[in-house]
């Protein structure tokens, strides 16, 4: 079951993009690096999740959550795996939470949410109350995130922080750093060195970066041409973008829309 419905039971927007249950013989994802949340809950303990030097043993009762733009790999063992998974966009305090792999308890509703899901999902029923039951899921998915793992902007500079949302807000529009500095009423220099001690990369990487993840949602969701996706997010031509698309995410623009979803 697969829908790219907005909507939200919180005061952060939530956008379910594909949710599913099965049973499978091989979940072996390599290197997977996509621009949402996913959300697993195993029924069984034969998946694994590897992440940078951390291998996490799925466990039956467990909620898995792994953020947007998370490099991992996925493996089995011992047969079959069993598991439910839902993939979702939020907005708010949650939108730049980004490399990591969390595993929680999960609470006895959010449990039931997801029992319920599962038996809509295998009687391929649902209709609406999946993605009231979807939006419902990640409402009591995300209560549970410990604070550790969402960007603290408390402590950065006003002028810096304006130019970071703005150019999340359109990364399009390919800003050169000089201009970026003259928004921010600072020489160069400065300003590339204070936008790095803020937020830990580069001006032009974090452009490049929101761009990419723009390009890999409309890849999923859209039937759009390449080109016209290049396009649409600020590349040059196709070729440019499955350059950099395939330097950065290891995979092409068309085998990651042709990219099988698990």
């Amino acid at each position: 079951m697969a829908n790219h419905e907005a909507f939200s039971l919180a005061p952060f927007p939530v956008e379910i993009l594909y949710m599913r249950y099965d049973v499978i013989q091989e979940w072996n994802l390599i290197d997977l690096q996509m621009p949402y949340w996913r959300l697993y809950r195993p029924v069984n303990a034969c998946g694994y999740i590897h992440f940078k030097d951390r291998t996490i043993h799925l466990m039956p009762g467990k909620i898995y959550l792994i953020a947007p733009n998370t490099v991992f790999t996925t493996s089995t063992r011992g047969g079959l795996i069993e598991k439910f998974y839902l993939h979702f966009t939020i907005g708010g305090l949650y939108a730049d939470c980004s490399d990591f792999v969390a595993e929680l308890a999960g609470s006895p509703p959010l449990h039931g949410v997801i029992d319920r899901l599962s038996e809509l999902l295998q009687a391929r029923q649902g209709g609406d109350a999946l993605k009231l039951l979807g939006c419902a899921a990640v409402n009591l998915v995300i209560e549970q995130l410990p604070q550790e793992y969402l960007l603290d902007l408390r402590n950065i500079e006003s002028q810096m922080l304006a130019i970071w949302q703005m150019i999340k807000r359109d990364p399009t529009l390919n800003y050169s750093n000089r201009k970026l500095a003259a928004m921010a009423h600072m020489s160069l220099g400065p300003f590339i060195k204070k936008f790095y001690s803020s937020f830990a990369i580069t001006p032009q990487h974090f452009i490049l970066e929101k761009k990419l993840e723009l390009a890999a949602l409309y890849l999923l969701q859209s039937d759009e041409s390449i080109s016209a996706i290049a396009e649409k997010c600020g590349f040059c031509n196709r070729y440019y973008f499955t350059r950099i698309f395939t330097k950065y995410r290891k995979i092409s623009p068309a085998a990651f829309r042709k990219h099988e979803r698990h």
